[in-house]
């Protein structure tokens, strides 16, 4: 009988996870199975689930590991899927056999080969970028400390090891929550803790440099701050450096939605970087994208310089921090700087123009003779003299002149 026949086959079949029941329970005709028991079984065991489980993007490395099966049919095409599953091959002694379930010349097929298309894309451009890159990737470990004893000539006799005199940079303990200092210790630098008044890295006895990230330039730009930092590294040091360091995983821009508050743009901080530059002459900008550049770029620097004085460094600033601070307290800043700017007016013979001068109605009114005396040089005080008395036609206008300056009509001291 025909349906006697399909009802025998159909109680021999197995599906998925079942097995055949034992001749004792004839109640059940098929049961459970755990994997190790589906493993002594003859006939394939079939296991259906989907790449990713609750949000798990491991998950099907785990359950490959777990039931390692010897073939795979994909009816849903993913390329992350793919990659995982070439990766679990690479493990195996025996070849893996997949298979993908997928309509020629259809949408899936053409969505599968854009994903190609774009990891292909995506790859090129990395290895692009890495090939120009202008650091050392530090990350792959080249470029690391290598402090191992180097030996003399075995032709000089004695096979003595030569002593090895490793670059120093002095840090200041400050900086120590940031990775740079790792790095330059990586690279084979001494670092040296110090707590430090004028800069943050001392690479030389003449180089100082102050490390900023965006957000701490535009803060320091606002409040005043960088002025004050640049003319102390401006004082000490014949090599000041304001370091300008990016963030890794922001664009390498000045400008734009990563850095700037609703109450600042770009075009302010140009400005006041502009102004810095042209108040302060000697001291250098430089840029740099990552920690990573920023530790090649100190290596650069200190190539052919010599070693810093931990001693030195510390001390510089504290011998007049109080003066400093009076001064700052005393006087205007915007009038200071201002007056600072003037010509004959110089970093030696400020201090006496200020105290000795009310305000600036004050120094128009003194002669060519009373300026040199507070100046104490007659070049100077004929050169501030001529800039107060000369009349000055501009040949065009000055962009932003409806802008008031906040120390206008002030005098020297602040007002208690």
């Amino acid at each position: 009988n025909l349906e006697e026949e399909e009802a025998s086959n159909l109680v021999d079949s197995i599906t998925l996870s079942q097995v055949k029941a034992e001749d004792d329970d004839n109640n059940v005709t098929f049961t459970e199975c755990t994997q190790e028991e589906a493993k002594n079984l003859k006939d394939p065991v079939i296991f259906i689930q989907q790449f990713k489980k609750d949000g798990d993007g491991l998950f099907l490395p785990k359950s490959l590991k777990e039931r390692k099966p010897t073939t795979i049919v994909m009816y849903d095409i993913d390329v992350s899927a793919i990659r995982q599953i070439e990766i679990y091959q690479s493990s195996l002694e025996k070849q893996l056999k997949v298979y993908f379930l997928m309509y020629g010349n259809s949408v899936e097929e053409q969505v599968y080969l854009t994903a190609l298309r774009k990891e292909k894309q995506a790859f090129e451009y990395l290895i692009k970028e890495k090939s120009t890159l202008v650091f050392e990737d530090l990350r792959s470990g080249e470029g690391l400390r290598d402090i191992s004893p180097i030996k003399k000539s075995t032709r000089a006799g004695g096979g003595e090891v030569e002593p090895i005199t490793l670059p120093k940079v002095i840090v200041d303990m400050r900086e120590f929550r940031s990775e740079l200092p790792s790095l330059l210790y990586k690279r084979g630098i001494d670092i040296e803790p110090v707590t430090l008044q004028v800069g943050d890295y001392i690479l030389s006895p003449e180089m100082c440099v102050e490390r900023k990230s965006i957000s701490d330039l535009i803060g320091s730009l606002n409040s005043g701050r960088l002025y004050t930092q640049a003319l102390s590294m401006t004082r000490y040091y014949s090599k000041p450096i304001l370091l300008i360091e990016f963030d890794e995983k922001k664009p390498f821009v000045l400008q734009g939605r990563y850095y700037l508050s609703s109450d600042a743009s770009s075009n302010d901080i140009r400005s006041k970087l502009q102004l810095l530059t042209l108040h302060f002459p000697r001291l250098r900008i430089v840029w740099s994208p990552s920690p990573f550049a920023t530790a090649q770029l100190f290596h650069e620097l200190k190539e052919g310089k010599g070693e810093p004085s931990a001693s030195a460094a510390a001390a510089v600033g504290n011998e007049d921090a109080h003066l400093e601070d009076e001064r700052l307290e005393k006087y205007n800043i915007e009038i200071q700087d201002f007056v600072s700017k003037l010509p004959g007016v110089n970093s030696k013979n400020v201090n006496y123009l200020l105290n000795k001068g009310k305000s600036l109605p004050h120094l128009l009114t003194l002669s060519k003779e009373e300026i040199s005396e507070i100046l104490g040089n007659n070049v100077n005080g004929e050169l501030l003299f001529n800039s107060l008395h000369n009349k000055i036609s501009p040949n065009a206008e000055v962009a932003g002149s409806n802008y008031r300056a906040r120390g206008r009509g002030r005098g020297f001291r602040r007002r208690r």
